[in-house]
């Protein structure tokens, strides 16, 4: 008998490759965005402080501690600015998944109900989704708007009541300790954390911050899980 019912992937590094394909311009889009708001500071530090910060902390701490070190002006126009360029990168109109991942999505649809549980900006994530061409895998797809507080808890807690199943019944499979896997775990589901990315580093700061399994690659997920 199967332990899961239900599984939730993360789309942003681990379905998609977001740090190696879209944040290096992003970044830099973004910094340019607060240098033109008057942001004492050369594209190269901002970019290189970006990037220091970016395991432990949410852009919006980032962008706020580059515009506090550096200095400006105009201090909202110069995070507005860099967070609107930041989660609405460039989207190509192809995308490739991340090696491994589509035979995953093929292998574990015809056992378990699959949901795509994302946090950003809803036209940029739906763009990605469509690029990716990975619409059909999944029974439901959330798009979560973490600038008004929203958390993948509520997006699980629907999983659990519309498939009616106990939390213990659903995997929820990421990339960031502060969201899926605490967010899972906060709610009595088992998780599995997708070492991937420029979030990899990120410091545990609760006890539901450490995941049930730990994988780096597509490859070893099956395995790993037990699925």
């Amino acid at each position: 008998m199967r332990k899961y019912k239900s599984i939730a992937f993360d789309l942003d590094d681990t379905l998609l490759d977001t740090s190696g394909i879209l944040v290096p311009a992003a970044a830099q889009r973004a910094c340019e965005a607060m240098i033109a708001a008057g942001v004492q500071c050369s594209l190269e530090e901002c970019l290189q402080m970006r990037h220091d910060l970016a395991s432990q902390q949410s852009h919006t701490e980032i962008f706020r501690g580059i515009i506090q070190r550096y200095g400006t002006s105009q201090p909202e126009k110069a995070v507005e600015g860099a967070l609107q360029e930041f989660y609405n990168p460039a989207v190509p109109a192809t995308l490739p998944l991340m090696p491994g991942a589509i035979e995953n999505l093929q292998y574990l649809k015809s056992n378990y109900q699959l949901f795509l549980v994302t946090m950003g900006s809803k036209t940029s994530q739906e763009q990605k989704i469509k690029a990716l061409g990975i619409a059909q895998h999944f029974k439901k797809i959330y798009i979560l708007n973490g600038f008004i507080g929203e958390k993948k808890d509520l997006a699980f807690r629907d999983i659990l009541a519309s498939e009616q199943h106990a939390p213990a019944q659903l995997l929820s499979i990421g990339n960031r300790l502060s969201s899926e896997i605490r967010d899972g775990k906060r709610l009595g589901t088992d998780t599995c954390y997708f070492a991937y990315g420029e979030h990899v580093g990120e410091t545990p700061q609760f006890p539901e911050d450490h995941p049930d399994f730990t994988i780096t690659t597509h490859q070893e997920l099956i395995q790993v899980c037990g699925l």
